[in-house]
């Protein structure tokens, strides 16, 4: 069913916790231009997570009404 199509916030989650720890390790290593383009990918990583767990509860909620 298309409804059962998992948007996995998780993934999201993660791979902006590897674009911060990559913006981290760049500062360390006096890259700053690099670690900007690590900190836009942080950002939109985490828009993607939120997006994704925004959809988690819209779709629960929507579950909820039905019950």
């Amino acid at each position: 069913m298309k409804d059962d199509i998992l948007i996995d916030y998780a993934y999201h989650a993660m791979m902006a916790e590897t674009a911060l720890k990559k913006l981290h390790n760049m500062m360390l290593d006096n890259d700053f231009d690099g670690a900007v383009e690590a900190g836009i990918q942080t950002l939109a990583d985490v828009k993607l997570a939120i997006n994704a767990i925004k959809h988690m509860k819209e779709k629960q909620h929507a579950l909820r009404e039905q019950a």
